[in-house]
């Protein structure tokens, strides 16, 4: 077994003193302890984007909005132009079929 050595503000402490402190005495429990696995990558990423997923959709949703604001009111400012002649022309045959209808329907009855 190694020998204990104290922890002076002078010398770094070894692991093994540091394991000694937090109830680990043994030099053989030293050695089996597991080794530390290095995370897996991806498996990180879906558990951190599951944990986050409605914060994100939230934000993506704020910006998607602002991002496709713009672009509509251009695409409604767009069609307004186009069809309102056409909405006024369609406006005018109806009043003009109207008034035909109202002045035949006046010449019959007397």
């Amino acid at each position: 077994m190694a020998e204990h050595r104290p922890v002076s503000p002078d010398r770094v402490p070894t692991l093994t003193d540091v394991l000694r402190v937090v109830g680990v005495t043994s030099d053989s429990a030293v050695a089996n302890a597991p080794a530390a696995q290095t995370p897996d990558v991806s498996v990180l990423t879906a558990e951190l984007l599951g944990s986050i997923q409605v914060h994100i959709d939230t934000v993506f949703q704020a910006r998607l909005r602002e991002a496709i604001a713009p672009a509509l009111a251009r695409a409604v400012d767009g069609l307004l132009r186009e069809l309102g002649p056409e909405l006024a022309f369609a406006l005018r045959d109806i009043a003009q079929r109207a008034v035909v209808q109202e002045l035949a329907r006046r010449s019959r009855d007397p």
